[in-house]
C-alpha cells in the first residue's frame, strides 16, 4: 500500500505539504493541490484517518453528544433527526464527527470526563439533551475545555454557543391560540411540563404562565417528565377540572389523549415539537413544530465557526404553530 512519502515523492513536494493538502489548509497553491491529488489517485492512497485525527494541528474532529431520556415509553424521531442533520452538515463543513451517548460517561468524575473527551482527540462538540442534573458535564462546559455548541441550553461564553427556538414565546403563542380558539369555555388549563431539571422546561413553563396571566385563565402545572405514562396518570388525576390540556411535548400529548379516551371525556389538547408520530393520532392537535434537522445543521455550522476562533453566540431558530396531519407522514 502506498504511504504519504510515496505521494510526496510522486508529487514532488514535502510530506508536510501533502498533509496540508489532505487536511485542506488554505495556504497551499492550486497547482500543488492538483499535483498532490493526482498522486493520491494514481497511487490509490488512502489517508490514515486515525493518525490525522490525532494530529495536534487537526481541528476537524467534533463529538456529537446525545443525552438519552430513559423515561420515554415511545421512541421518537428527534434524536435521529439530530444525528442525520449533524452528519449531513459535517460532510459539507469537512468535519469528522463521532457520536457519543451519555450512558458511556454517566458515572465519570469531571477529571475523567475531560480526559475521556481529550482521548477522542476532539476540538469541539455539539450537545443534545443536556439537563441541569448533569452537574459534571455542565461544569466542564462552563469551564470551556472545548469549543461547544449546546442545543436547547441557553449558555453563551467565549467558546460556547447555543442553538434553539424561542421556547418561552412559542409556548405562550400556542397557549394563547388554544384559549382564543375555545374562548367561551376556557377557565382553567392543565399544563403537563417536562423534567424539573430541564433548561427548556423552565422556558416553556414561563411561556404558559405568561399566557394564562395575559388571558386571565387559571393554571394547574404538573411535571410529567416527558413521559407518556406520567402524562396518562396526571391527565386522569387533573383533567376533569381543566378545560384544555397543554403539553410540553407531543409524546406527552399522545399520553394525555389516551387518558382522555379512557376517561370518556373530551378536552382540547396541544403538544410541542411537531414529530411525525403525531400525524397518526386521530385527534386535532396543534403543536409547536421545530425543524430538528435544521437545528442540527445550524449547530454544526456554528461549531465550525467556533473552530475558526470566533466567540460564542446565541442562535435562535424559527418555529411554526401548526397541526401535523396524517397525510403529511405518508410517503
Amino acid at each position: 500500500m502506498a504511504n504519504m512519502v510515496d505521494v510526496a515523492t510522486r508529487a514532488g513536494v514535502s510530506v508536510s505539504t501533502v498533509s496540508k493538502v489532505l487536511n485542506n489548509y488554505a495556504n497551499v497553491s492550486t497547482d500543488v493541490k492538483e499535483r498532490v491529488h493526482e498522486a493520491v489517485e494514481a497511487l490509490n492512497y488512502v489517508p490514515n484517518a486515525v493518525a490525522s485525527a490525532l494530529s495536534s494541528k487537526n481541528k476537524k474532529r467534533v463529538a456529537v453528544v446525545v443525552f438519552v431520556n430513559n423515561e420515554k415509553q415511545a421512541i421518537d424521531e428527534i434524536n435521529m433527526q439530530y444525528l442525520f442533520g449533524s452528519s449531513s452538515q459535517a460532510k459539507v463543513e469537512k468535519l469528522e464527527i463521532i457520536t457519543v451517548f451519555s450512558n458511556i460517561f454517566s458515572d465519570f468524575s469531571k477529571v475523567e470526563l475531560i480526559q475521556y473527551f481529550k482521548s477522542l482527540s476532539i476540538s469541539g462538540m455539539v450537545v443534545y439533551g443536556l439537563h441541569k442534573e448533569q452537574e459534571v458535564f455542565n461544569e466542564m462546559v462552563l469551564e470551556e475545555h472545548f469549543k461547544t455548541v449546546l442545543v436547547d441550553v441557553p449558555i453563551v461564553g467565549d467558546m460556547t454557543s447555543y442553538v434553539m427556538v424561542d421556547h418561552q414565546e412559542a409556548q405562550k403563542e400556542l397557549t394563547i391560540k388554544m384559549i382564543k380558539d375555545h374562548s367561551t369555555d376556557v377557565k382553567s388549563i392543565l399544563y403537563l411540563a417536562g423534567r424539573r431539571d430541564g433548561f427548556v422546561t423552565d422556558l416553556r413553563l414561563q411561556g404558559v404562565v405568561d399566557a394564562c396571566d395575559e388571558m386571565g385563565v387559571k393554571l394547574n402545572a404538573q411535571y410529567a417528565n416527558f413521559s407518556e405514562r406520567k402524562a396518562i396518570e396526571l391527565t386522569k388525576e387533573h383533567a376533569f377540572d381543566a378545560d384544555i390540556v397543554v403539553c410540553a411535548s407531543d409524546l406527552m400529548a399522545i399520553g394525555a389523549i389516551s387518558a382522555l379516551k379512557d376517561m370518556d371525556i373530551f378536552r382540547p389538547v396541544c403538544g410541542y415539537d411537531g414529530i411525525k408520530l403525531l400525524g397518526y393520532v386521530r385527534y386535532h392537535i396543534q403543536t409547536v413544530k421545530q425543524d430538528f434537522y435544521d437545528i442540527a445543521l445550524q449547530a454544526i455550522i456554528e461549531v465550525h465557526r467556533l473552530l475558526q476562533d470566533n466567540k460564542g453566540q446565541a442562535i435562535i431558530i424559527d418555529y411554526e404553530i401548526t397541526r401535523i396531519n396524517y397525510e403529511d407522514v405518508i410517503y
